[in-house]
């Protein structure tokens, strides 16, 4: 008898394939496929820019985009009352109605991560016979930090339950006051779990994931990911496809100029530019930050403002910038934009941690978090927003010496 292992191919495909690599471009042509075989595909990415290019890529003909604005004759609608309203004769739908309303003519339909993370858990019983092409992946759990005292009136007035897993039940169907009705909202679309005492921890419905017939998701060290971990939560399956990228390394190498200096000094403990650093600095540090930062892009990389980018944390964008820069701030979670390619000098100063309730979350269901993999993968996503996606040299500013290290790792092939 032969020995012969049996092949298992999950429906879950990651491709895991580094920035620049062509992920999207090969999905355009498997979508171009698809309207060939007649098979229904959605496709999901983070802004609403990309949906327009990919219509124009694929052909508006052939791929639509849901639209707050749409009105419905026929009035036979798919979701529920907060979905649509009635003026006259006809039904103004909202982007998740008319979203919802596409898929059960079976349509195919380009949208955003926002409107994918609003569906909710019984929209799945209609996407069965689609195809999802997941382009980032999208974060499918939210942290909601609750007062305790609003906590204790909602156990008193047993508006809710939590069972031996922290899972929050709410139980009057018929509750309507202001107060409460986002967590009666949040826990009858999706599971909501207790936490720590003060938080509410919503978790996307994991019924929407089971439902397509595949999934293709396009991202690079998926492996550090929340939603790599939200998989692990719910004992689902994936495959990750991933290419030898150690010459394409090399060549980004090449192209940094990663800043080595004195003005790093004030990065040296591992906690440094994190959200606990920062929130602990004083007005007088802020201002030296700045000065330095600003140093940094005049004298040493000798860019103009137009060509200058920096990260930190929203809180802390008004006290950091500084000249030569101010205007150049670029969010934290960037991703598939080309807006900012012009940038030729960045400073990232940031430490990426998870939050703690995040660790405690998935710590308290056994699922082990790579914490450097994941900051690793946000830094270089944000990076990645400069010109060196246009193959062109780069200047950097990493003061924090664990998120520097983490980088010149990935650089060398080193990462763990």
């Amino acid at each position: 008898m032969n020995n012969l292992k049996t092949i298992i191919m999950r429906k879950i495909k990651v491709m895991d394939e580094i920035m620049g690599s062509g992920k999207t471009t090969k999905a355009i042509e498997r979508m171009k496929g698809y309207l060939l075989s007649g098979t229904k595909f959605i496709y999901v990415t983070p802004y609403i820019k990309e949906t327009e290019r990919i219509q124009e890529a694929i052909g508006r003909k052939s791929i639509f985009t849901p639209d707050s604005n749409h009105c419905d004759f026929s009035q036979e609608l798919i979701g529920n009352e907060k979905d649509f309203y009635f003026e006259n004769s006809y039904t103004h739908l909202t982007k998740r109605g008319h979203f919802l309303k596409m898929v059960s003519e079976g349509k195919n339909i380009a949208t955003t991560h926002a409107l994918f993370t609003s569906l909710e858990v019984n929209d799945y019983k209609a996407l069965n016979d689609y195809v999802l092409i997941l382009d980032e992946v999208i974060d499918p759990l939210e942290i909601v930090n609750f007062g305790k005292q609003d906590i204790a009136i909602m156990n008193e007035s047993n508006l809710i339950s939590v069972d031996n897993k922290n899972k929050v039940t709410f139980l009057k169907d018929d509750y309507s006051d202001k107060a409460f009705r986002g967590v009666k909202e949040m826990c009858r679309n999706s599971d909501v779990y207790f936490l720590d005492g003060y938080f509410f921890v919503w978790v996307f419905p994991v019924e929407i994931f089971k439902s397509f017939k595949e999934i293709q998701i396009l991202t690079y060290l998926f492996e550090g990911s929340f939603l790599s971990a939200y998989f692990k939560l719910y004992d689902i399956d994936y495959d990750i496809v991933k290419k030898d990228d150690s010459d394409i390394r090399k060549g980004i190498k090449n192209l940094l100029n990663i800043y080595e200096g004195s003005a790093n000094n004030i990065g040296k403990h591992k906690s440094a530019f994190s959200v606990s650093w920062y929130s602990s600095r004083k007005s007088t540090q802020f201002r030296t930050l700045s000065k330095t930062t600003s140093n940094i892009f005049t004298r040493v990389f000798k860019t103009i403002s137009e060509f200058n980018g920096y990260a930190t944390f929203k809180n802390y964008e008004s006290k950091v910038k500084g000249g030569g820069y101010s205007k150049g701030f670029i969010v934290l979670n960037s991703r598939a934009t080309n807006e900012f390619s012009s940038k030729r000098s960045m400073a990232y100063l940031v430490n990426r941690f998870y939050s703690p309730q995040v660790v405690n979350f998935f710590k308290y269901r056994g699922v082990e978090l790579n914490q450097d993999l994941w900051a690793l993968s946000e830094m270089i996503q944000w990076i990645w927003r400069g010109c060196i996606r246009n193959n062109e040299p780069l200047n950097l500013y990493i003061p924090s010496k664990r998120m520097r290290k983490l980088l010149i790792d990935w650089l060398n092939n080193e990462e763990k």
